[in-house]
């Protein structure tokens, strides 16, 4: 009941509008009007760097604790103040986590997650990785539009947390790059929930370091990468645009 309290109360400060810093980028972004037809490109370039799991299980019953991927054994121990877990002999809370990317203009505690809802398991250039897709299983309006992402790697126990909100909530690891480097695809949301201003879709790249954790690699200019896609919900004199700040151009 704490941590629904708490994420309400942060959604609510989230609503306010406040100032950000604009900067012009250094690097040509390009833009266009967006059609079914560039949304299926776009998901077919994911889906061509996609790597695929090795398992993956889905919570079906809503209530598996104990769950075995090959030769690990995961528990998930869930109490009213806080959410464990146990990899093999690595057990951690969610209590003090937070994701390393924004959410829905800030960065989001992991805390309010009190339920896995999909787990898989990658063995990619000899190394091991698990993600887990959590979410609050007793939420209620806007925290049911909340996902958090755990991705382990094995080798080094490192820990990096994703979240996304009223956005997609696939779980999904790539190589982009073809450079034998596991990428993540970050999501974030900007504008106002109810869709009374334009609603932006932001994917930003992250990549995985030999000792686990995820950084933002940028171009020979400085910028990270990033790909927005805007809706405009009660505008129908604007269409969706998409802009791409990425490796390649995705036509």
């Amino acid at each position: 009941m704490n941590r629904l309290i708490t994420f309400l109360i942060l959604t609510i400060l989230a609503s306010c509008n406040n100032k950000t810093e604009n900067k012009t980028p250094d690097v040509k972004t390009q833009a266009r009007n967006i059609s079914s037809f560039d949304r299926g490109n776009l998901d077919y370039y994911f889906a061509e760097y996609e790597i695929k799991p090795s398992i993956a299980v889905n919570n079906t019953e809503g209530n598996q604790t104990e769950i075995q991927l090959s030769r690990h054994k995961i528990k998930w121990i869930n109490a009213d103040d806080e959410t464990k877990i146990k990899i093999d002999n690595d057990l951690f809370t969610l209590k003090d986590k937070a994701t390393i990317n924004i959410v829905w203009r800030n960065k989001d505690t992991v805390d309010f997650a009190d339920n896995w809802d999909e787990m898989k398991l990658y063995k990619f250039n000899e190394r091991e990785i698990l993600g887990i897709r959590m979410s609050n299983h007793r939420c209620f309006g806007l925290g049911c539009s909340v996902d958090y992402f755990l991705v382990y790697d094995f080798q080094t126990k490192t820990k990096t947390f994703f979240g996304t909100f009223r956005t997609d909530n696939k779980f999904a690891l790539y190589n982009f790059k073809n450079d034998e480097k596991l990428d993540y695809l970050s999501k974030t949301f900007s504008g106002d929930a109810g869709g009374s201003t334009p609603m932006e879709f932001i994917y930003e790249l992250y990549s995985m370091e030999n000792n686990g954790h995820f950084v933002q690699p940028k171009s020979s200019s400085g910028q990270t990468y990033q790909i927005k896609q805007t809706t405009y919900p009660n505008d129908t004199t604007k269409t969706e645009t998409f802009e791409q700040r990425w490796l390649t151009e995705i036509k």
